[in-house]
């Protein structure tokens, strides 16, 4: 067989899409070394909005958290539960913490200054009956202040201080020359003591004098925060700022800290940014946050950072981690959660926001397509690992794919997905898992829809019971199952079948569904006679039928690739004739040469998910030199326009197809970055001030200027834009990982991604 025969690890000498293995990867590969993967977790009250209403917080000498709330001063068990560390004659909104040199930590509140040594009993220093909202230490020196002065401990005695300075306190702390800097809502103040010596004010000194936070860099540079963005000082002299135009996502900075590793933490009403080496992150959205509005941060012993925000407060851990342990990962969640009867991999519904534990199937419209994408993945899994449960899975999904065609009684049609025929219930206790029910239309509505799209076939009965009423299968099924089940089909063939007879059926039910769409006069036709909505390939509708223009060329190399499919995995000669009468009567050879629509108002990522299940058998199975010429010429003007979304599906797939360069890094890097959590938490970049919202690449969509790494974005399928500006389903689905792990398993294959070295 040309193309597929790299088993178990075996010498990169074969045939990749036409080329030698060695010729595509041109020596390009990624070793899998361990990479520092972020992770979170959210430690909150239940039913308790004040005391999620989190100031402060810091990390003690004994690795204890603590919080400063709405509600009161609060301490982290090791149960995970909060502990309310005052009486309730005590408890009340407290407002800054801090951790002195000696290990005690300390906290302003709405009512004085406490202390907690031993991490158990907290105290209220008595001298001190009014509200703190800033407190710091030095070795030697403490200060803390609020709207009603300074205090100073002198002698191990808090003293009170009044000025001239600025009572609205945000942010202290001291340099290692003595002085300590006041962040106020009136500018930067310098003091030695109650003396200043500095009052940082002008436009030509701060972005802002509105500051919110100070800290003392590793290097000894002076940091200053404000709603406006950060200013750097050395040696009494700005000497660098930060707003948006420099990458600061947020400009409503509020305090800000420096991780052991010398990166800045910056606390903003868009979440938590960073700044390491002159590169900036961001960590938003309940992905990685109860709420956006972020008041504070401290570290553990471990490096893990503890963010403060006013719905809760969130931990953001790290682990080393290689991509291989990151595929474990995934690969555990598809099989205890996105696997449904008979076999049908897809994304889950939650019954409560992000618990997994409420975890439920439901159906989607290309459950057939995406199941043939967790096929290829057992497939490639296996021809890497040699894996016998990888060859059972795909053959389980194989199988369930042919029961999509089977359940229809026809000769060819194939089901958009199945379900069990109680999903229809409409009892309003069990939960309602069916969508798109069937329905009734009017002739009024059909002629609204119609003028806005002519094409639109209403289907009334989209659902229905197969022979035994075992079953519900949907119909209506669109040119993407289409792709998907022919892609199936090939990478069954190459990489599963063990046997003739195991070929021979599959080959079969290839023969089958092609007859079928070439009975149709290379349309879908369902089971009332008629094409469905999306499944039309005919050189009749493409050519001469103005309305299916923005579709003539993607579906007329589709139409080449099910064709080539067919006569590769059958051997039938009148295949090949149909595809070579298409390419000389019609001219499909020229829309192959250009399959992905450039106009803003028809480009779409679905005509790209589409081509990366297209073109590997016509990039492999040609041998006319000619032909396959032009469907390279058509690969290098699908990957111009997607090379730089750094999308590792479909770069892999030019790379194995015969692209030189294929920004192997940046996938890697997209592959690495990826959360690990896949719940569709929505992710709302509309409101950073580091991007442009624009209507390109794509006309009908807001997007982003530039692609946020993956980490910064909602988790999404290959069919989905990845510059859109707001995406997700608010944390009540979870995906199914297999965006990640088709093309984990792919690299391995190909050799992009080195096995990685064993303990």
């Amino acid at each position: 067989m040309p193309g597929y025969s790299l088993l178990f690890l075996g010498v990169m000498s074969v045939a990749v899409f036409g080329h030698t293995t060695d010729d595509v990867l041109g020596k390009q590969s990624v070793a899998d070394t361990p990479f520092s993967q972020e992770y979170r977790e959210f430690f909150r009250h239940e039913n308790n909005s004040k005391a999620n209403d989190t100031r402060a917080i810091i990390v003690d000498h004994n690795d204890i958290v603590w919080a400063a709330t709405g509600a009161g001063i609060y301490s982290l068990e090791e149960t995970g539960l909060w502990r309310l560390m005052q009486g309730e004659d005590e408890a009340g909104p407290a407002f800054c913490a801090a951790v002195d040199f000696e290990g005690t930590a300390w906290f302003g509140a709405w009512n004085g200054l406490y202390h907690c040594r031993s991490g158990k009993v907290l105290e209220r220093i008595p001298t001190i009956n009014e509200p703190i909202g800033a407190v710091a230490f030095s070795e030697t020196q403490a200060m803390a202040m609020g709207p009603r002065g300074m205090w100073l401990r002198e002698e191990g005695v808090w003293v009170k201080h009044t000025g001239r300075w600025a009572n609205t306190a945000n942010a202290i702390t001291y340099q290692s020359d003595g002085t300590s800097w006041v962040a106020t809502g009136h500018g930067i103040f310098q003091f030695r003591g109650a003396e200043i010596l500095q009052h940082l004010y002008e436009e030509k000194e701060l972005l802002t004098n509105d500051q919110k936070g100070v800290a003392v860099a590793p290097d000894g540079k002076i940091w200053f925060a404000g709603f406006g963005g950060l200013d750097v000082y050395e040696a009494g002299s700005r000497i660098q700022s930060y707003s948006p135009r420099e990458g600061l996502p947020n400009s409503d900075v509020r305090r800000i800290n420096f991780h052991p590793d010398g990166t800045l933490w910056i606390c903003t009403a868009l979440g938590i940014a960073r700044l390491k080496e002159g590169e900036w992150s961001l960590r938003h959205s309940l992905r990685w946050l109860p709420s956006n509005d972020v008041r504070d941060v401290a570290f553990d012993d471990s490096g893990a950072a503890w963010v403060a925000t006013s719905d809760g407060v969130a931990v953001i851990r790290r682990r080393m981690m290689t991509l291989a342990e990151k595929a474990d990962h995934f690969y555990q969640i598809v099989m205890a959660r996105k696997v449904r009867e008979p076999w049908i991999v897809g994304i889950s519904r939650l019954m409560k926001q992000g618990d997994i534990s409420t975890s439920l199937p439901e159906d989607e419209d290309n459950d057939g397509e995406y199941t043939n994408h967790y096929l290829a993945m057992e497939a490639f899994r296996y021809q890497v690992t040699g894996d016998p449960l990888a060859l059972e899975r795909a053959r389980k999904a194989a199988a369930t794919m042919e029961l999509f065609q089977t359940i229809t009684d026809t000769s060819g049609f194939i089901a958009r997905t199945i379900v069990p025929p109680d999903w229809a219930d409409t009892d309003t206790s069990n939960p309602n898992r069916l969508h798109d029910r069937n329905c009734t239309y009017t002739e009024r509505q059909i002629a609204d829809i119609h003028i806005r799209d002519p094409r639109m076939k209403p289907v009334e009965k989209r659902w229905r019971l197969n022979g035994d009423g075992s079953w519900l299968w949907k119909g209506d099924t669109s040119s993407d199952e289409i792709c998907g089940h022919f892609f199936g089909y090939y990478i069954f063939h190459e990489f599963v079948a063990q046997s003739d007879a195991e070929k021979k059926r599959n080959a079969a039910l290839a023969g089958r569904v092609m007859d079928y769409i070439m009975a149709g006069d290379y349309n879908l036709c369902d089971t009332d006679g008629k094409p469905t909505r999306w499944g039309i390939w005919s050189p009749e509708v493409l050519v001469q039928n103005g309305d299916w223009y923005a579709e003539h060329r993607i579906n007329a190399i589709e139409l080449l690739s099910f064709l080539k499919t067919t006569a590769y995995i059958t051997g039938d000669e009148k295949y090949e004739r149909e595809y070579r009468r298409l390419i000389d009567k019609y001219n499909y050879l020229a829309f192959a040469r250009e399959p992905k629509p450039t106009n803003p108002a028809e480009r779409t990522d679905i005509d790209s998910s589409l081509l990366a299940l297209i073109f590997p058998v016509l990039m492999d199975t040609e041998t006319d030199p000619v032909l396959r010429e032009d469907f390279l010429i058509g690969l290098y003007q699908w990957y111009g326009q997607v090379k730089e979304d750094h999308n590792p599906f479909f770069n892999f797939t030019c790379g194995a197809g015969g692209v030189k360069d294929f920004n192997l890094e940046p996938c890697i890097s997209f592959l690495r970055d990826a959360p690990l959590d896949l719940v569709h938490w929505t992710v709302d970049n509309r409101q950073r001030e580091d991007v442009n919202l624009v209507r390109y690449p794509e006309l009908y969509a807001r997007q982003l200027d530039r692609l946020l790494p993956a980490s910064e974005r909602y988790v999404m399928r290959w069919d989905k834009n990845p510059y859109a500006a707001v995406g997700g389903d608010n944390g009540y689905r979870e995906s199914t990982g297999i965006y990640w792990l088709l093309p984990y398993w792919m690299g391995r294959y190909y050799g992009f991604i080195e096995a990685p070295e064993q303990p």
